[in-house]
């Protein structure tokens, strides 16, 4: 009995790392764009040419050098300057009557001050059979503090 359940749990397991393969082969990709993208746009380590590498096509064609230095500077003055980063949720979207629309989304929550935070989300497409930076959303958070229950 002990040999037929640990069977059981190892076909599982493999037969799940299986299905996990392709959105983590995606994930690592995407994760490392999004990554260039956020120090691009909070430091000055990641030129406009390296991280435009990674833009799709249309993103490219819109979002030229200079819009990107001006879209720096719009961020910083209405949003702040991001410290810090971290990643929250990978996201795959999925429509209901036509299924996966090979959009994938990463979300970050970045640290402004004790006061403020900057929720960014990162838009991938699948260009040529590779993920791509579609879009992407810079926006602040204020921090609310909740008042303790009352008795």
């Amino acid at each position: 009995m002990k040999k037929i359940l640990a069977a059981l749990v190892m076909s599982l397991a493999i037969s799940a790392s299986c299905f996990a393969e392709g959105a983590s082969k995606n994930f690592a990709a995407e994760e490392k764009a999004a990554d260039a993208l956020i120090n691009s746009l909070t430091g000055t380590t990641v030129t406009y040419d390296q991280v435009s590498k990674s833009f799709s096509e249309g993103l490219k064609k819109n979002l030229t050098a200079a819009a990107f230095e001006q879209l720096k500077k719009q961020i910083k003055d209405q949003v702040g300057t991001v410290k810090s980063t971290n990643f929250v949720t990978y996201v795959k979207q999925f429509n209901p009557q036509s299924g996966y629309n090979n959009v994938e989304e990463l979300l970050y929550i970045g640290t402004v001050n004790k006061e403020k935070l900057a929720r960014i989300v990162v838009l991938f497409a699948v260009e040529n059979n590779v993920p791509k930076i579609a879009s992407f959303q810079v926006v602040p958070v204020q921090v609310t503090q909740q008042a303790p229950a009352q008795k």
